[in-house]
Protein backbone atom coordinates (compact mmCIF):
# COMPACT_ATOMS: atom_id res chain seq x y z
CA UNK A 1 0.00 0.00 0.00
CA UNK A 2 1.50 3.29 -1.06
CA UNK A 3 1.95 5.92 1.57
CA UNK A 4 -0.11 9.01 0.82
CA UNK A 5 -0.27 12.42 2.26
CA UNK A 6 -2.47 11.26 5.12
CA UNK A 7 0.04 11.85 7.89
CA UNK A 8 0.91 15.32 6.70
CA UNK A 9 -2.62 16.67 6.73
CA UNK A 10 -3.06 17.41 10.38
CA UNK A 11 -2.08 20.01 12.86
CA UNK A 12 -1.12 18.76 16.29
CA UNK A 13 -2.79 19.64 19.53
CA UNK A 14 0.67 20.56 20.82
CA UNK A 15 0.45 23.86 18.98
CA UNK A 16 -1.80 25.13 21.73
CA UNK A 17 0.27 23.69 24.52
CA UNK A 18 3.34 25.44 23.14
CA UNK A 19 1.59 28.67 22.29
CA UNK A 20 3.63 31.60 23.52
CA UNK A 21 3.71 35.34 23.16
CA UNK A 22 0.76 37.50 23.95
CA UNK A 23 -2.17 35.81 25.66
CA UNK A 24 -5.50 37.16 26.70
CA UNK A 25 -7.47 37.73 29.85
CA UNK A 26 -10.65 39.46 30.82
CA UNK A 27 -10.10 43.19 30.99
CA UNK A 28 -12.00 46.39 31.54
CA UNK A 29 -14.82 47.62 29.38
CA UNK A 30 -17.38 44.84 29.76
CA UNK A 31 -15.66 42.89 27.02
CA UNK A 32 -13.10 40.24 26.28
CA UNK A 33 -9.80 42.07 26.20
CA UNK A 34 -6.10 41.48 25.79
CA UNK A 35 -4.03 40.97 28.93
CA UNK A 36 -0.96 39.31 30.38
CA UNK A 37 -2.55 36.08 31.53
CA UNK A 38 -4.65 33.50 29.75
CA UNK A 39 -7.50 32.50 32.01
CA UNK A 40 -7.93 29.43 29.82
CA UNK A 41 -4.62 28.07 31.06
CA UNK A 42 -5.56 28.41 34.73
CA UNK A 43 -8.09 25.60 34.42
CA UNK A 44 -5.44 23.23 33.12
CA UNK A 45 -2.32 24.30 34.94
CA UNK A 46 -3.65 24.73 38.45
CA UNK A 47 -2.40 27.01 41.18
CA UNK A 48 0.95 27.81 39.62
CA UNK A 49 -0.58 29.35 36.52
CA UNK A 50 -3.18 31.19 38.52
CA UNK A 51 -0.72 32.79 40.93
CA UNK A 52 2.10 33.52 38.52
CA UNK A 53 0.47 36.37 36.60
CA UNK A 54 -2.77 37.15 38.40
CA UNK A 55 -4.36 40.43 37.33
CA UNK A 56 -7.14 42.48 38.81
CA UNK A 57 -9.16 45.52 37.83
CA UNK A 58 -11.69 47.59 39.70
CA UNK A 59 -15.37 46.89 39.01
CA UNK A 60 -17.19 49.53 37.05
CA UNK A 61 -20.73 49.89 35.76
CA UNK A 62 -22.26 52.03 33.05
CA UNK A 63 -25.52 53.26 34.52
CA UNK A 64 -28.62 53.01 32.38
CA UNK A 65 -26.91 51.14 29.58
CA UNK A 66 -27.13 47.56 30.74
CA UNK A 67 -23.53 46.97 29.69
CA UNK A 68 -21.45 45.51 32.48
CA UNK A 69 -17.79 45.84 33.32
CA UNK A 70 -16.70 43.27 35.86
CA UNK A 71 -13.47 42.85 37.77
CA UNK A 72 -11.09 40.03 36.94
CA UNK A 73 -9.58 37.97 39.71
CA UNK A 74 -7.58 35.18 38.16
CA UNK A 75 -6.76 33.88 41.66
CA UNK A 76 -10.44 33.01 41.99
CA UNK A 77 -9.82 30.04 39.72
CA UNK A 78 -7.41 28.36 42.12
CA UNK A 79 -10.20 26.75 44.14
CA UNK A 80 -11.75 25.27 40.99
CA UNK A 81 -8.65 24.21 39.10
CA UNK A 82 -9.38 20.59 39.98
CA UNK A 83 -13.04 20.88 39.03
CA UNK A 84 -13.65 22.28 35.56
CA UNK A 85 -17.04 23.89 34.87
CA UNK A 86 -19.88 22.07 33.15
CA UNK A 87 -21.47 23.63 30.09
CA UNK A 88 -24.31 22.94 27.69
CA UNK A 89 -23.78 24.38 24.21
CA UNK A 90 -26.58 24.66 21.65
CA UNK A 91 -25.14 24.98 18.14
CA UNK A 92 -25.03 23.62 14.63
CA UNK A 93 -22.24 21.55 13.16
CA UNK A 94 -20.08 24.22 11.55
CA UNK A 95 -19.95 27.79 12.85
CA UNK A 96 -19.08 26.86 16.46
CA UNK A 97 -16.42 24.30 15.57
CA UNK A 98 -13.41 26.56 16.07
CA UNK A 99 -14.68 27.85 19.41
CA UNK A 100 -15.58 24.30 20.45
CA UNK A 101 -11.93 23.32 20.13
CA UNK A 102 -10.75 26.36 22.09
CA UNK A 103 -13.45 25.73 24.68
CA UNK A 104 -12.04 22.26 25.31
CA UNK A 105 -8.96 23.89 26.82
CA UNK A 106 -11.13 25.61 29.40
CA UNK A 107 -13.19 22.53 30.20
CA UNK A 108 -13.84 19.12 28.71
CA UNK A 109 -17.14 18.87 30.58
CA UNK A 110 -19.22 20.13 27.69
CA UNK A 111 -22.45 18.76 26.28
CA UNK A 112 -22.72 19.81 22.63
CA UNK A 113 -26.38 19.74 21.58
CA UNK A 114 -26.67 19.39 17.81
CA UNK A 115 -29.69 19.42 15.43
CA UNK A 116 -30.36 16.42 13.18
CA UNK A 117 -32.52 18.09 10.53
CA UNK A 118 -29.94 18.94 7.86
CA UNK A 119 -31.08 17.82 4.42
CA UNK A 120 -28.18 19.02 2.28
CA UNK A 121 -24.89 17.65 0.95
CA UNK A 122 -24.06 13.97 1.31
CA UNK A 123 -26.28 13.70 4.39
CA UNK A 124 -29.36 14.07 2.19
CA UNK A 125 -28.40 10.98 0.17
CA UNK A 126 -28.05 8.86 3.31
CA UNK A 127 -31.44 10.04 4.57
CA UNK A 128 -33.05 9.47 1.14
CA UNK A 129 -31.95 5.85 0.96
CA UNK A 130 -31.77 4.76 4.60
CA UNK A 131 -34.07 7.19 6.39
CA UNK A 132 -33.30 8.24 9.93
CA UNK A 133 -31.99 11.56 11.27
CA UNK A 134 -29.21 13.53 9.61
CA UNK A 135 -25.77 12.66 10.98
CA UNK A 136 -23.67 15.30 9.21
CA UNK A 137 -23.63 17.96 11.94
CA UNK A 138 -22.98 15.38 14.66
CA UNK A 139 -20.09 13.98 12.65
CA UNK A 140 -18.71 17.47 12.01
CA UNK A 141 -18.50 18.29 15.73
CA UNK A 142 -17.09 14.88 16.60
CA UNK A 143 -14.46 15.23 13.90
CA UNK A 144 -13.41 18.66 15.12
CA UNK A 145 -12.97 17.40 18.69
CA UNK A 146 -11.09 14.28 17.62
CA UNK A 147 -7.78 13.54 19.32
CA UNK A 148 -4.65 14.34 17.29
CA UNK A 149 -1.96 13.49 19.85
CA UNK A 150 -0.60 10.39 18.08
CA UNK A 151 0.14 9.49 14.45
CA UNK A 152 -2.58 6.84 14.58
CA UNK A 153 -5.13 9.35 15.87
CA UNK A 154 -4.19 11.68 13.03
CA UNK A 155 -4.67 8.89 10.50
CA UNK A 156 -8.09 7.99 11.94
CA UNK A 157 -9.16 11.62 11.72
CA UNK A 158 -7.96 11.85 8.12
CA UNK A 159 -9.93 8.73 7.17
CA UNK A 160 -13.17 9.78 8.85
CA UNK A 161 -12.79 13.33 7.54
CA UNK A 162 -12.30 12.23 3.94
CA UNK A 163 -14.82 12.95 1.18
CA UNK A 164 -15.25 11.11 -2.09
CA UNK A 165 -15.24 12.78 -5.50
CA UNK A 166 -17.67 15.73 -5.46
CA UNK A 167 -19.33 15.33 -8.86
CA UNK A 168 -18.35 12.09 -10.63
CA UNK A 169 -20.42 9.16 -9.36
CA UNK A 170 -18.20 6.52 -10.95
CA UNK A 171 -14.99 7.92 -9.48
CA UNK A 172 -16.64 8.32 -6.09
CA UNK A 173 -17.91 4.73 -6.16
CA UNK A 174 -14.52 3.33 -7.20
CA UNK A 175 -12.74 5.11 -4.35
CA UNK A 176 -15.39 4.00 -1.87
CA UNK A 177 -14.89 0.35 -2.84
CA UNK A 178 -11.16 0.69 -2.17
CA UNK A 179 -11.81 2.25 1.22
CA UNK A 180 -14.40 -0.23 2.48
CA UNK A 181 -12.29 -3.14 1.21
CA UNK A 182 -9.26 -1.82 3.10
CA UNK A 183 -7.13 -1.16 0.00
CA UNK A 184 -6.97 2.65 0.16
CA UNK A 185 -3.89 4.58 1.28
CA UNK A 186 -5.96 6.28 3.97
CA UNK A 187 -5.70 3.10 6.05
CA UNK A 188 -1.94 3.59 6.31
CA UNK A 189 -0.95 4.39 9.88
CA UNK A 190 -4.08 2.89 11.47
CA UNK A 191 -3.43 -0.18 13.62
CA UNK A 192 -5.15 -3.45 12.83
CA UNK A 193 -7.47 -3.32 15.86
CA UNK A 194 -8.75 0.16 15.03
CA UNK A 195 -8.96 -0.64 11.33
CA UNK A 196 -11.07 -3.73 12.00
CA UNK A 197 -13.54 -1.76 14.13
CA UNK A 198 -13.92 1.04 11.59
CA UNK A 199 -14.15 -1.30 8.60
CA UNK A 200 -16.82 -3.43 10.28
CA UNK A 201 -19.26 -0.51 10.29
CA UNK A 202 -18.25 0.83 6.89
CA UNK A 203 -18.93 -2.62 5.44
CA UNK A 204 -22.28 -2.76 7.25
CA UNK A 205 -23.21 0.61 5.74
CA UNK A 206 -22.16 -0.68 2.30
CA UNK A 207 -24.33 -3.78 2.65
CA UNK A 208 -27.33 -1.69 3.66
CA UNK A 209 -27.15 0.80 0.79
CA UNK A 210 -26.30 -1.74 -1.92
CA UNK A 211 -29.19 -4.02 -0.96
CA UNK A 212 -31.78 -1.39 -1.86
CA UNK A 213 -33.91 -1.59 -5.05
CA UNK A 214 -32.33 -0.09 -8.13
CA UNK A 215 -34.60 2.98 -8.00
CA UNK A 216 -33.12 3.74 -4.58
CA UNK A 217 -29.53 3.11 -5.65
CA UNK A 218 -27.14 5.06 -3.45
CA UNK A 219 -24.98 7.75 -5.07
CA UNK A 220 -21.57 7.94 -3.36
CA UNK A 221 -20.70 11.32 -4.89
CA UNK A 222 -19.33 13.81 -2.33
CA UNK A 223 -19.81 11.16 0.35
CA UNK A 224 -18.27 11.66 3.77
CA UNK A 225 -16.56 8.56 5.17
CA UNK A 226 -17.35 9.78 8.66
CA UNK A 227 -21.04 10.02 7.76
CA UNK A 228 -20.93 6.49 6.34
CA UNK A 229 -19.31 5.18 9.54
CA UNK A 230 -21.88 7.01 11.66
CA UNK A 231 -24.80 5.68 9.61
CA UNK A 232 -23.40 2.14 9.62
CA UNK A 233 -23.03 2.17 13.40
CA UNK A 234 -26.53 3.60 13.89
CA UNK A 235 -28.06 0.90 11.71
CA UNK A 236 -26.04 -1.86 13.38
CA UNK A 237 -26.91 -0.86 16.94
CA UNK A 238 -30.33 0.58 16.03
CA UNK A 239 -29.35 3.52 18.20
CA UNK A 240 -27.98 6.97 17.45
CA UNK A 241 -26.62 7.25 20.99
CA UNK A 242 -24.65 4.03 20.56
CA UNK A 243 -23.29 5.25 17.22
CA UNK A 244 -22.13 8.52 18.80
CA UNK A 245 -20.52 6.62 21.68
CA UNK A 246 -18.65 4.37 19.26
CA UNK A 247 -17.51 7.29 17.10
CA UNK A 248 -16.35 9.16 20.21
CA UNK A 249 -14.31 6.20 21.40
CA UNK A 250 -12.77 5.51 18.00
CA UNK A 251 -11.90 9.21 17.68
CA UNK A 252 -10.71 9.38 21.31
CA UNK A 253 -12.91 12.29 22.27
CA UNK A 254 -12.58 12.99 26.03
CA UNK A 255 -14.97 10.97 28.19
CA UNK A 256 -16.49 14.10 29.76
CA UNK A 257 -17.30 15.64 26.37
CA UNK A 258 -20.66 14.64 24.95
CA UNK A 259 -22.10 15.26 21.49
CA UNK A 260 -25.84 14.57 21.55
CA UNK A 261 -28.77 15.00 19.15
CA UNK A 262 -31.27 17.57 20.38
CA UNK A 263 -34.35 15.35 20.15
CA UNK A 264 -35.71 11.84 20.35
CA UNK A 265 -36.63 10.04 17.15
CA UNK A 266 -37.71 6.62 15.99
CA UNK A 267 -35.07 4.34 14.52
CA UNK A 268 -35.47 5.22 10.84
CA UNK A 269 -37.60 8.33 11.22
CA UNK A 270 -36.58 11.31 9.13
CA UNK A 271 -36.30 14.62 10.95
CA UNK A 272 -37.51 17.52 8.82
CA UNK A 273 -37.44 21.26 9.46
CA UNK A 274 -39.86 23.81 8.02
CA UNK A 275 -40.28 27.56 8.32
CA UNK A 276 -43.30 29.83 8.18
CA UNK A 277 -42.56 33.29 6.81
CA UNK A 278 -44.37 36.45 7.87
CA UNK A 279 -46.26 36.47 4.56
CA UNK A 280 -47.58 32.96 5.16
CA UNK A 281 -45.19 31.13 2.83
CA UNK A 282 -43.99 27.73 4.06
CA UNK A 283 -40.42 26.64 3.31
CA UNK A 284 -39.78 22.92 3.69
CA UNK A 285 -36.34 21.57 4.47
CA UNK A 286 -33.35 23.15 6.21
CA UNK A 287 -31.55 23.81 2.95
CA UNK A 288 -34.49 25.71 1.50
CA UNK A 289 -34.51 27.93 4.58
CA UNK A 290 -30.78 28.48 4.98
CA UNK A 291 -29.04 28.11 1.63
CA UNK A 292 -30.99 26.58 -1.28
CA UNK A 293 -28.66 24.26 -3.13
CA UNK A 294 -28.08 23.50 -6.76
CA UNK A 295 -28.70 19.84 -7.55
CA UNK A 296 -25.30 18.33 -8.33
CA UNK A 297 -26.74 16.42 -11.27
CA UNK A 298 -27.89 19.72 -12.80
CA UNK A 299 -24.73 21.63 -11.95
CA UNK A 300 -23.55 21.90 -15.54
CA UNK A 301 -24.00 24.12 -18.57
CA UNK A 302 -27.76 23.96 -17.91
CA UNK A 303 -27.27 26.30 -14.92
CA UNK A 304 -26.84 29.75 -16.40
CA UNK A 305 -25.21 32.90 -15.05
CA UNK A 306 -28.67 34.44 -14.85
CA UNK A 307 -29.58 32.26 -11.86
CA UNK A 308 -30.71 34.15 -8.77
CA UNK A 309 -27.61 33.15 -6.83
CA UNK A 310 -25.18 34.51 -9.39
CA UNK A 311 -27.25 37.60 -10.10
CA UNK A 312 -27.79 38.60 -6.47
CA UNK A 313 -24.21 37.97 -5.32
CA UNK A 314 -22.01 39.35 -8.11
CA UNK A 315 -19.13 40.17 -5.78
CA UNK A 316 -18.70 36.72 -4.28
CA UNK A 317 -16.85 35.22 -7.24
CA UNK A 318 -15.73 36.41 -10.64
CA UNK A 319 -17.59 35.77 -13.87
CA UNK A 320 -14.56 33.85 -15.16
CA UNK A 321 -14.73 31.56 -12.13
CA UNK A 322 -18.39 30.72 -12.65
CA UNK A 323 -17.96 30.28 -16.39
CA UNK A 324 -15.29 27.62 -15.90
CA UNK A 325 -17.08 25.94 -13.02
CA UNK A 326 -20.36 25.75 -14.91
CA UNK A 327 -18.65 24.36 -17.99
CA UNK A 328 -16.71 21.69 -16.11
CA UNK A 329 -19.25 20.88 -13.41
CA UNK A 330 -16.61 20.91 -10.69
CA UNK A 331 -13.75 22.78 -9.09
CA UNK A 332 -10.69 20.75 -10.14
CA UNK A 333 -8.13 19.23 -7.83
CA UNK A 334 -4.85 21.11 -7.65
CA UNK A 335 -1.68 21.52 -5.67
CA UNK A 336 -0.55 24.79 -4.12
CA UNK A 337 2.08 25.49 -6.76
CA UNK A 338 -0.54 25.10 -9.50
CA UNK A 339 -2.74 27.86 -8.12
CA UNK A 340 -4.15 30.24 -10.69
CA UNK A 341 -3.14 33.60 -9.21
CA UNK A 342 -5.13 34.97 -6.30
CA UNK A 343 -4.49 35.04 -2.57
CA UNK A 344 -2.25 32.60 -0.73
CA UNK A 345 -4.66 32.89 2.19
CA UNK A 346 -7.72 34.85 3.23
CA UNK A 347 -7.66 37.79 5.60
CA UNK A 348 -8.84 35.43 8.32
CA UNK A 349 -5.86 33.14 7.74
CA UNK A 350 -7.56 30.34 5.80
CA UNK A 351 -5.54 28.77 2.99
CA UNK A 352 -8.36 26.82 1.37
CA UNK A 353 -12.02 27.37 0.69
CA UNK A 354 -12.78 24.02 2.27
CA UNK A 355 -11.13 24.94 5.57
CA UNK A 356 -12.93 28.30 5.62
CA UNK A 357 -16.28 26.59 5.07
CA UNK A 358 -15.52 23.98 7.73
CA UNK A 359 -15.00 26.82 10.19
CA UNK A 360 -18.24 28.50 9.19
CA UNK A 361 -16.53 31.50 7.59
CA UNK A 362 -18.43 32.22 4.39
CA UNK A 363 -16.70 35.59 4.13
CA UNK A 364 -13.25 33.99 3.97
CA UNK A 365 -14.49 31.34 1.56
CA UNK A 366 -15.97 34.00 -0.72
CA UNK A 367 -12.79 36.05 -0.53
CA UNK A 368 -10.71 33.07 -1.67
CA UNK A 369 -13.16 32.11 -4.40
CA UNK A 370 -13.22 35.62 -5.78
CA UNK A 371 -9.43 35.86 -5.90
CA UNK A 372 -8.66 32.58 -7.61
CA UNK A 373 -10.20 29.86 -9.70
CA UNK A 374 -8.83 26.82 -7.93
CA UNK A 375 -8.53 25.87 -4.31
CA UNK A 376 -5.30 25.09 -2.47
CA UNK A 377 -6.44 21.69 -1.28
CA UNK A 378 -5.62 18.03 -1.73
CA UNK A 379 -9.23 17.17 -2.57
CA UNK A 380 -11.64 18.83 -5.00
CA UNK A 381 -14.25 21.21 -3.74
CA UNK A 382 -17.80 19.99 -4.06
CA UNK A 383 -20.49 21.91 -5.87
CA UNK A 384 -22.25 22.22 -2.51
CA UNK A 385 -19.21 24.04 -1.10
CA UNK A 386 -19.31 26.57 -3.92
CA UNK A 387 -23.07 27.02 -3.85
CA UNK A 388 -23.20 27.53 -0.07
CA UNK A 389 -20.93 30.57 -0.34
CA UNK A 390 -23.26 32.19 -2.85
CA UNK A 391 -26.76 31.32 -1.67
CA UNK A 392 -26.32 31.95 2.07
CA UNK A 393 -26.83 35.66 1.46
CA UNK A 394 -29.77 35.48 -0.96
CA UNK A 395 -32.58 37.34 0.86
CA UNK A 396 -35.78 35.57 1.81
CA UNK A 397 -38.99 36.90 0.26
CA UNK A 398 -40.29 37.67 3.77
CA UNK A 399 -38.84 37.50 7.31
CA UNK A 400 -39.13 34.22 9.21
CA UNK A 401 -42.01 34.03 11.66
CA UNK A 402 -41.09 30.66 13.14
CA UNK A 403 -39.49 27.30 12.40
CA UNK A 404 -40.98 23.94 13.33
CA UNK A 405 -40.54 20.23 12.78
CA UNK A 406 -42.43 18.51 9.99
CA UNK A 407 -43.42 14.91 9.35
CA UNK A 408 -42.99 15.37 5.62
CA UNK A 409 -41.45 17.68 3.06
CA UNK A 410 -44.22 16.84 0.58
CA UNK A 411 -45.98 20.09 -0.48
CA UNK A 412 -49.23 18.12 -0.81
CA UNK A 413 -49.18 17.26 2.90
CA UNK A 414 -51.14 19.96 4.72
CA UNK A 415 -51.14 18.39 8.20
CA UNK A 416 -47.44 17.90 8.70
CA UNK A 417 -46.38 19.83 11.83
CA UNK A 418 -45.07 17.62 14.65
CA UNK A 419 -43.61 18.24 18.10
CA UNK A 420 -40.82 15.77 18.87
CA UNK A 421 -39.60 15.33 22.43
CA UNK A 422 -36.25 16.74 23.54
CA UNK A 423 -33.42 14.34 24.27
CA UNK A 424 -33.58 13.49 28.02
CA UNK A 425 -29.78 13.63 28.15
CA UNK A 426 -29.96 17.31 27.20
CA UNK A 427 -32.47 18.07 29.95
CA UNK A 428 -30.40 16.19 32.53
CA UNK A 429 -27.26 18.13 31.66
CA UNK A 430 -29.07 21.48 31.75
CA UNK A 431 -30.12 20.84 35.36
CA UNK A 432 -26.51 20.20 36.36
CA UNK A 433 -24.46 22.76 34.43
CA UNK A 434 -22.61 25.97 35.27
CA UNK A 435 -23.54 27.77 32.05
CA UNK A 436 -25.82 27.44 29.04
CA UNK A 437 -24.51 28.80 25.74
CA UNK A 438 -26.69 29.53 22.72
CA UNK A 439 -23.85 29.42 20.21
CA UNK A 440 -23.27 31.37 17.05
CA UNK A 441 -24.41 30.02 13.71
CA UNK A 442 -27.56 30.04 11.62
CA UNK A 443 -30.26 31.32 13.97
CA UNK A 444 -33.29 29.50 12.60
CA UNK A 445 -31.67 26.29 11.31
CA UNK A 446 -28.84 25.65 13.79
CA UNK A 447 -29.72 27.23 17.14
CA UNK A 448 -33.51 27.35 17.38
CA UNK A 449 -34.13 23.70 16.31
CA UNK A 450 -32.22 22.66 19.44
CA UNK A 451 -34.41 24.60 21.86
CA UNK A 452 -37.88 24.84 20.27
CA UNK A 453 -38.96 21.58 21.89
CA UNK A 454 -41.69 20.82 24.41
CA UNK A 455 -40.37 20.91 27.97
CA UNK A 456 -37.18 22.78 27.11
CA UNK A 457 -38.44 26.13 28.43
CA UNK A 458 -39.26 24.77 31.88
CA UNK A 459 -35.87 23.10 32.13
CA UNK A 460 -33.84 26.14 31.05
CA UNK A 461 -35.88 28.53 33.19
CA UNK A 462 -35.39 26.39 36.30
CA UNK A 463 -31.61 26.40 35.90
CA UNK A 464 -29.76 28.91 38.07
CA UNK A 465 -26.79 29.03 35.69
CA UNK A 466 -25.92 31.92 33.38
CA UNK A 467 -27.55 31.66 29.96
CA UNK A 468 -25.48 33.35 27.27
CA UNK A 469 -26.50 34.11 23.69
CA UNK A 470 -23.69 34.66 21.17
CA UNK A 471 -24.44 37.07 18.35
CA UNK A 472 -22.89 36.42 14.96
CA UNK A 473 -20.45 38.89 13.46
CA UNK A 474 -22.81 39.62 10.57
CA UNK A 475 -26.38 39.18 9.37
CA UNK A 476 -27.32 36.52 6.85
CA UNK A 477 -30.23 35.18 4.81
CA UNK A 478 -32.08 33.99 7.92
CA UNK A 479 -31.70 37.09 10.10
CA UNK A 480 -32.13 39.75 7.41
CA UNK A 481 -32.02 43.13 9.21
CA UNK A 482 -32.72 41.92 12.76
CA UNK A 483 -31.26 43.77 15.75
CA UNK A 484 -29.78 42.08 18.81
CA UNK A 485 -32.99 42.45 20.82
CA UNK A 486 -35.03 41.00 17.95
CA UNK A 487 -32.71 37.99 17.82
CA UNK A 488 -33.09 37.54 21.58
CA UNK A 489 -36.86 37.74 21.20
CA UNK A 490 -36.79 35.15 18.40
CA UNK A 491 -34.88 32.69 20.59
CA UNK A 492 -37.17 33.29 23.57
CA UNK A 493 -40.28 32.84 21.42
CA UNK A 494 -38.86 29.56 20.10
CA UNK A 495 -38.02 28.23 23.56
CA UNK A 496 -41.50 29.22 24.74
CA UNK A 497 -42.92 27.43 21.67
CA UNK A 498 -44.95 30.45 20.67
CA UNK A 499 -47.70 29.87 18.08
CA UNK A 500 -48.26 26.29 19.33
CA UNK A 501 -50.65 24.61 21.76
CA UNK A 502 -47.66 23.92 24.03
CA UNK A 503 -46.81 27.64 24.40
CA UNK A 504 -45.28 28.78 27.69
CA UNK A 505 -44.73 32.31 28.94
CA UNK A 506 -41.33 32.48 30.59
CA UNK A 507 -39.75 35.91 30.77
CA UNK A 508 -36.72 36.79 28.65
CA UNK A 509 -34.30 36.95 31.59
CA UNK A 510 -35.39 33.47 32.71
CA UNK A 511 -34.17 32.02 29.41
CA UNK A 512 -31.35 34.42 28.43
CA UNK A 513 -29.34 36.33 31.03
CA UNK A 514 -26.47 37.62 28.91
CA UNK A 515 -25.63 38.54 25.33
CA UNK A 516 -22.13 38.77 23.88
CA UNK A 517 -21.20 40.28 20.53
CA UNK A 518 -17.93 40.73 18.62
CA UNK A 519 -16.51 44.23 18.65
CA UNK A 520 -17.39 46.10 15.43
CA UNK A 521 -19.86 43.38 14.47
CA UNK A 522 -22.47 43.86 11.77
CA UNK A 523 -25.53 43.38 13.98
CA UNK A 524 -27.06 46.44 15.66
CA UNK A 525 -26.74 45.93 19.42
CA UNK A 526 -29.61 47.94 20.89
CA UNK A 527 -28.29 47.97 24.46
CA UNK A 528 -31.20 49.93 25.95
CA UNK A 529 -33.77 47.48 24.59
CA UNK A 530 -31.75 44.55 25.93
CA UNK A 531 -31.37 46.24 29.32
CA UNK A 532 -35.14 46.70 29.46
CA UNK A 533 -35.43 42.94 29.02
CA UNK A 534 -33.06 42.38 31.93
CA UNK A 535 -30.27 41.08 29.71
CA UNK A 536 -26.63 42.02 30.37
CA UNK A 537 -24.54 42.96 27.34
CA UNK A 538 -20.87 42.16 26.76
CA UNK A 539 -18.49 43.10 23.97
CA UNK A 540 -15.75 40.68 22.94
CA UNK A 541 -12.51 41.34 21.11
CA UNK A 542 -12.77 40.49 17.45
CA UNK A 543 -10.61 40.07 14.38
CA UNK A 544 -11.62 42.39 11.50
CA UNK A 545 -11.82 40.42 8.28
CA UNK A 546 -12.30 42.19 4.92
CA UNK A 547 -15.19 40.83 2.89
CA UNK A 548 -15.07 40.45 -0.91
CA UNK A 549 -16.82 43.82 -1.22
CA UNK A 550 -14.13 45.50 0.88
CA UNK A 551 -16.22 45.94 4.03
CA UNK A 552 -14.77 44.49 7.22
CA UNK A 553 -16.62 41.77 9.10
CA UNK A 554 -15.92 41.00 12.76
CA UNK A 555 -14.93 37.47 13.72
CA UNK A 556 -14.71 36.47 17.37
CA UNK A 557 -11.22 36.31 18.82
CA UNK A 558 -11.78 32.76 20.05
CA UNK A 559 -9.12 32.90 22.73
CA UNK A 560 -10.56 36.12 24.13
CA UNK A 561 -14.06 34.68 24.05
CA UNK A 562 -13.11 31.62 26.08
CA UNK A 563 -11.29 33.84 28.56
CA UNK A 564 -14.50 35.86 28.85
CA UNK A 565 -16.43 32.71 29.70
CA UNK A 566 -13.92 31.79 32.38
CA UNK A 567 -13.75 35.19 34.03
CA UNK A 568 -17.32 36.42 33.61
CA UNK A 569 -19.82 33.59 33.35
CA UNK A 570 -17.95 30.81 35.13
CA UNK A 571 -16.06 32.72 37.82
CA UNK A 572 -16.72 31.46 41.39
Amino acid sequence: MARGAVMGRSATVARRRARGGETRARGRGGRCARGRASVVDTWNDGDAAATETATETEPETREGRGERRVAVRVNDFEARADSAPKMVVFSGGTAMNVIAVELSELTQKVTHVIPVSDNGGSTSEIVRVLGGPAVGDLRSRCLRLTDESTPEAVAVKALLGHRLHPTDSALARDEWYKIQEGDHELWEGIGQDYANIIRRFLVHFHQEVTSKPIKERFDFVNGSIGNFFFAGARLFFRSMDAAIFLYSRVSRIPDDTHIVPCLLHKENERVNLAAELMNGTILRGQNEISHPSIDSKKFSKEVSMSSSSARKSPDVVSKEFWTKVLESGEVPKTEAHEMWGGLQQSSGGFKSVRSALASGSLIDAGELLKSRFVDIADTPLSVWDVDKVVTAYDPLESPIKRVFYASSLDPADDNFEVQPKPNPTVLENITDCDAILYGMGSLYTSIIPNVGLKGMAQCIASSTSKKLLMLNGSLDRETGTMTASEIVRAVVDAVNMRYTAAETNFDVKELITDVVYPKNGGITVDVDALAAMGVAVHECDSIPVPSPSGAKVAHYDTRAFVNFLASELLAP
